[in-house]
Protein backbone atom coordinates (compact mmCIF):
# COMPACT_ATOMS: atom_id res chain seq x y z
CA UNK A 1 0.00 0.00 0.00
CA UNK A 2 1.55 3.68 -1.29
CA UNK A 3 1.64 6.26 1.79
CA UNK A 4 1.43 9.64 1.29
CA UNK A 5 5.05 11.19 0.96
CA UNK A 6 5.59 12.33 5.14
CA UNK A 7 8.60 13.59 6.23
CA UNK A 8 10.23 12.66 9.62
CA UNK A 9 8.48 8.96 9.49
CA UNK A 10 10.81 7.14 11.67
CA UNK A 11 8.75 4.23 11.59
CA UNK A 12 10.29 3.27 8.13
CA UNK A 13 12.93 5.47 7.68
CA UNK A 14 16.20 3.10 7.32
CA UNK A 15 14.04 -0.01 6.85
CA UNK A 16 16.07 -0.85 3.73
CA UNK A 17 13.51 -0.85 1.33
CA UNK A 18 14.53 0.31 -1.88
CA UNK A 19 12.57 3.91 -3.00
CA UNK A 20 11.80 5.06 0.85
CA UNK A 21 12.64 7.63 2.73
CA UNK A 22 12.21 10.66 4.67
CA UNK A 23 11.05 12.61 1.68
CA UNK A 24 8.91 9.71 -0.11
CA UNK A 25 7.63 7.09 2.28
CA UNK A 26 6.11 4.34 -0.07
CA UNK A 27 7.96 5.53 -3.11
CA UNK A 28 8.38 2.82 -5.98
CA UNK A 29 11.36 3.07 -7.71
CA UNK A 30 10.82 5.22 -10.93
CA UNK A 31 14.26 5.88 -12.14
CA UNK A 32 15.99 9.16 -12.36
CA UNK A 33 13.01 11.04 -12.20
CA UNK A 34 13.67 14.09 -9.19
CA UNK A 35 11.94 13.80 -6.10
CA UNK A 36 10.57 17.31 -6.64
CA UNK A 37 8.92 16.22 -9.97
CA UNK A 38 7.74 13.25 -8.37
CA UNK A 39 6.16 14.78 -6.03
CA UNK A 40 4.12 17.31 -7.67
CA UNK A 41 3.39 15.36 -10.66
CA UNK A 42 2.02 12.41 -8.06
CA UNK A 43 2.92 8.77 -8.54
CA UNK A 44 0.65 7.63 -11.81
CA UNK A 45 1.77 10.24 -13.55
CA UNK A 46 5.64 9.71 -12.75
CA UNK A 47 4.90 6.11 -13.61
CA UNK A 48 3.45 7.21 -17.25
CA UNK A 49 6.50 9.50 -17.84
CA UNK A 50 9.26 6.38 -16.99
CA UNK A 51 6.98 4.26 -19.53
CA UNK A 52 6.96 6.81 -22.14
CA UNK A 53 10.64 7.20 -21.41
CA UNK A 54 11.21 3.44 -21.74
CA UNK A 55 9.35 3.03 -24.68
CA UNK A 56 11.20 5.76 -26.52
CA UNK A 57 14.83 3.73 -25.38
CA UNK A 58 12.78 1.01 -27.15
CA UNK A 59 12.51 2.26 -30.13
CA UNK A 60 16.79 3.65 -30.13
CA UNK A 61 17.74 0.28 -29.22
CA UNK A 62 15.89 -1.73 -32.33
CA UNK A 63 17.03 1.41 -34.59
CA UNK A 64 20.76 0.10 -33.30
CA UNK A 65 23.47 -1.80 -34.37
CA UNK A 66 25.19 -4.54 -31.88
CA UNK A 67 28.05 -2.41 -31.66
CA UNK A 68 26.26 0.54 -30.33
CA UNK A 69 26.11 2.25 -33.60
CA UNK A 70 22.31 4.38 -34.89
CA UNK A 71 21.36 2.96 -38.28
CA UNK A 72 20.11 5.74 -40.62
CA UNK A 73 17.03 5.65 -41.58
CA UNK A 74 17.51 4.14 -44.58
CA UNK A 75 20.77 2.32 -44.04
CA UNK A 76 21.47 -1.60 -44.57
CA UNK A 77 24.61 -2.28 -43.12
CA UNK A 78 25.91 0.39 -40.50
CA UNK A 79 28.69 2.33 -41.30
CA UNK A 80 30.92 1.52 -38.23
CA UNK A 81 30.96 -1.77 -38.25
CA UNK A 82 29.67 -3.44 -41.53
CA UNK A 83 27.03 -5.37 -39.62
CA UNK A 84 23.60 -5.92 -41.67
CA UNK A 85 21.19 -4.40 -40.24
CA UNK A 86 18.16 -7.51 -39.00
CA UNK A 87 14.94 -7.56 -41.42
CA UNK A 88 12.98 -6.79 -38.90
CA UNK A 89 14.98 -3.40 -37.86
CA UNK A 90 14.72 -2.03 -42.00
CA UNK A 91 12.18 0.23 -42.84
CA UNK A 92 8.61 -0.74 -43.89
CA UNK A 93 8.76 -0.04 -47.44
CA UNK A 94 12.30 -1.08 -47.90
CA UNK A 95 11.46 -4.30 -46.33
CA UNK A 96 8.61 -4.83 -48.67
CA UNK A 97 10.78 -4.26 -51.96
CA UNK A 98 13.32 -6.80 -50.48
CA UNK A 99 10.22 -9.23 -50.10
CA UNK A 100 9.40 -8.70 -53.63
CA UNK A 101 12.58 -9.38 -55.18
CA UNK A 102 13.67 -12.36 -53.05
CA UNK A 103 10.25 -13.75 -54.19
CA UNK A 104 10.32 -13.07 -57.82
CA UNK A 105 14.24 -12.11 -58.65
CA UNK A 106 15.73 -8.89 -58.87
CA UNK A 107 13.95 -7.76 -61.76
CA UNK A 108 10.68 -8.35 -60.40
CA UNK A 109 7.25 -6.04 -61.57
CA UNK A 110 5.73 -5.21 -57.96
CA UNK A 111 2.47 -3.97 -59.56
CA UNK A 112 2.19 -7.80 -61.48
CA UNK A 113 3.13 -9.53 -58.24
CA UNK A 114 0.24 -7.16 -57.11
CA UNK A 115 -2.11 -8.50 -59.33
CA UNK A 116 -1.05 -12.27 -59.26
CA UNK A 117 -1.58 -12.32 -54.99
CA UNK A 118 -5.07 -10.22 -54.82
CA UNK A 119 -6.32 -11.49 -58.37
CA UNK A 120 -6.20 -8.25 -60.18
CA UNK A 121 -4.97 -4.27 -60.00
CA UNK A 122 -7.80 -2.87 -58.23
CA UNK A 123 -6.83 -0.59 -55.04
CA UNK A 124 -7.80 -3.06 -51.06
CA UNK A 125 -8.12 -1.73 -48.30
CA UNK A 126 -5.75 -2.11 -45.27
CA UNK A 127 -7.45 -5.45 -43.49
CA UNK A 128 -7.36 -7.27 -46.91
CA UNK A 129 -3.68 -6.09 -47.33
CA UNK A 130 -2.62 -7.58 -44.25
CA UNK A 131 -4.60 -10.60 -44.46
CA UNK A 132 -3.12 -11.52 -47.96
CA UNK A 133 0.44 -10.84 -47.27
CA UNK A 134 0.48 -12.49 -44.23
CA UNK A 135 -0.99 -15.68 -45.58
CA UNK A 136 2.54 -15.73 -48.50
CA UNK A 137 4.66 -15.64 -45.16
CA UNK A 138 5.37 -11.64 -45.11
CA UNK A 139 6.43 -11.38 -41.31
CA UNK A 140 7.44 -7.39 -41.24
CA UNK A 141 5.80 -4.12 -40.60
CA UNK A 142 2.71 -4.54 -42.90
CA UNK A 143 0.56 -1.80 -41.54
CA UNK A 144 3.73 0.89 -42.16
CA UNK A 145 4.20 -0.63 -45.57
CA UNK A 146 0.42 0.21 -46.45
CA UNK A 147 0.69 3.52 -44.95
CA UNK A 148 3.81 4.56 -47.18
CA UNK A 149 2.26 3.21 -49.97
CA UNK A 150 -0.88 5.32 -49.80
CA UNK A 151 0.75 8.36 -47.95
CA UNK A 152 0.28 10.32 -51.19
CA UNK A 153 -3.48 9.59 -52.53
CA UNK A 154 -4.23 8.91 -48.59
CA UNK A 155 -7.60 7.08 -49.80
CA UNK A 156 -7.13 4.19 -47.44
CA UNK A 157 -6.70 1.68 -50.05
CA UNK A 158 -3.49 0.50 -52.55
CA UNK A 159 -3.26 -0.68 -55.49
CA UNK A 160 -1.48 -1.89 -58.66
CA UNK A 161 -0.71 1.65 -59.17
CA UNK A 162 1.08 2.25 -55.97
CA UNK A 163 3.40 -0.57 -56.12
CA UNK A 164 4.07 1.26 -59.99
CA UNK A 165 5.12 4.42 -58.00
CA UNK A 166 7.11 2.77 -55.71
CA UNK A 167 9.10 0.70 -57.98
CA UNK A 168 9.66 3.94 -60.23
CA UNK A 169 10.67 5.85 -57.12
CA UNK A 170 13.38 2.80 -56.00
CA UNK A 171 14.55 2.35 -59.76
CA UNK A 172 15.38 6.02 -60.02
CA UNK A 173 17.07 6.28 -56.91
CA UNK A 174 19.06 3.19 -58.20
CA UNK A 175 19.86 4.32 -62.01
CA UNK A 176 21.23 7.88 -60.11
CA UNK A 177 23.46 5.98 -57.57
CA UNK A 178 24.83 3.21 -60.29
CA UNK A 179 25.23 5.64 -63.05
CA UNK A 180 28.92 6.22 -62.73
CA UNK A 181 29.77 2.44 -62.01
CA UNK A 182 27.77 1.48 -64.96
CA UNK A 183 29.71 4.04 -67.16
CA UNK A 184 33.24 2.84 -65.49
CA UNK A 185 32.48 -0.62 -66.16
CA UNK A 186 31.55 -0.52 -69.92
CA UNK A 187 34.59 2.03 -70.73
CA UNK A 188 36.93 -0.68 -69.32
CA UNK A 189 35.59 -4.31 -69.58
CA UNK A 190 34.28 -5.90 -72.48
CA UNK A 191 31.42 -7.99 -70.55
CA UNK A 192 30.01 -7.70 -67.31
CA UNK A 193 31.64 -11.24 -66.85
CA UNK A 194 35.24 -9.91 -67.41
CA UNK A 195 34.56 -7.08 -65.07
CA UNK A 196 33.23 -9.75 -62.97
CA UNK A 197 36.53 -12.11 -63.35
CA UNK A 198 38.94 -8.65 -62.46
CA UNK A 199 37.26 -8.70 -59.16
CA UNK A 200 38.14 -12.16 -58.21
CA UNK A 201 34.69 -14.10 -59.36
CA UNK A 202 33.24 -16.81 -61.48
CA UNK A 203 29.92 -16.01 -62.70
CA UNK A 204 29.02 -18.41 -59.96
CA UNK A 205 30.26 -17.16 -57.20
CA UNK A 206 28.94 -13.76 -54.79
CA UNK A 207 30.66 -10.56 -53.56
CA UNK A 208 30.45 -10.10 -49.87
CA UNK A 209 30.20 -6.60 -48.82
CA UNK A 210 33.74 -6.07 -48.74
CA UNK A 211 35.12 -8.41 -51.26
CA UNK A 212 32.47 -5.45 -53.76
CA UNK A 213 33.77 -2.71 -51.70
CA UNK A 214 38.01 -3.79 -52.00
CA UNK A 215 37.31 -5.27 -55.48
CA UNK A 216 36.08 -1.67 -56.73
CA UNK A 217 39.22 0.45 -55.12
CA UNK A 218 41.30 -2.35 -56.62
CA UNK A 219 39.76 -1.55 -60.42
CA UNK A 220 40.58 1.98 -59.16
CA UNK A 221 36.78 2.87 -59.25
CA UNK A 222 36.41 5.90 -56.54
CA UNK A 223 32.92 6.30 -55.16
CA UNK A 224 31.61 8.47 -52.90
CA UNK A 225 30.18 6.19 -50.32
CA UNK A 226 31.12 2.04 -51.85
CA UNK A 227 29.06 1.18 -48.69
CA UNK A 228 25.54 2.95 -50.33
CA UNK A 229 26.35 1.63 -53.98
CA UNK A 230 26.75 -1.94 -52.84
CA UNK A 231 23.04 -1.74 -51.37
CA UNK A 232 21.56 -0.38 -54.84
CA UNK A 233 23.65 -3.52 -56.14
CA UNK A 234 22.62 -5.90 -53.88
CA UNK A 235 18.75 -5.26 -55.05
CA UNK A 236 17.47 -8.62 -52.39
CA UNK A 237 19.22 -7.14 -49.77
CA UNK A 238 21.14 -10.39 -49.16
CA UNK A 239 24.62 -9.32 -48.19
CA UNK A 240 26.23 -10.73 -50.97
CA UNK A 241 26.06 -9.71 -55.08
CA UNK A 242 25.29 -12.66 -57.63
CA UNK A 243 27.24 -12.47 -60.92
CA UNK A 244 23.14 -12.00 -61.88
CA UNK A 245 22.72 -9.08 -59.72
CA UNK A 246 25.90 -7.49 -61.15
CA UNK A 247 25.42 -8.23 -64.49
CA UNK A 248 21.61 -5.78 -64.18
CA UNK A 249 24.09 -3.24 -63.16
CA UNK A 250 25.41 -2.45 -66.80
CA UNK A 251 22.31 -4.53 -68.37
CA UNK A 252 19.36 -1.94 -69.68
CA UNK A 253 21.96 1.46 -68.07
CA UNK A 254 20.23 4.41 -67.63
CA UNK A 255 16.93 3.17 -68.19
CA UNK A 256 13.84 2.74 -65.98
CA UNK A 257 11.18 -0.14 -66.03
CA UNK A 258 8.87 2.66 -67.06
CA UNK A 259 11.20 3.20 -70.03
CA UNK A 260 11.76 -0.44 -70.95
CA UNK A 261 7.70 -0.87 -70.31
CA UNK A 262 6.95 1.35 -73.71
CA UNK A 263 6.52 0.28 -76.73
CA UNK A 264 6.95 2.54 -80.10
CA UNK A 265 4.48 4.93 -79.27
CA UNK A 266 5.94 5.97 -75.84
CA UNK A 267 3.18 4.72 -74.00
CA UNK A 268 3.22 2.23 -71.49
CA UNK A 269 2.20 -1.21 -72.42
CA UNK A 270 -1.19 -2.66 -71.47
CA UNK A 271 -1.22 -5.48 -68.67
CA UNK A 272 -2.50 -8.08 -68.98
Amino acid sequence: VFRSPVRGDRGLRGAGLPGRGPRGVGRPVVGKVPDHLYHAMGQQACTDMCKAQEKAQAGRSSASCVCGNHFMDDAIYCRKCGAKRPDSQMPPEVSLVAWFRRRSGPDADFAEIFTELFGGREAVGARRWEEVMRERGCNFDLKGAFAYLDRHAKTGRVGAADLEMLQMEVEDREIDALKQLREFLKQNFKSPAAAFREMGKGEGDVLTRAEFVSALSSLGFSAEDPYQLFNMVDKDYSGEVCFNEFKSVLKNAGKSRARLDTNGGGKPKSKR
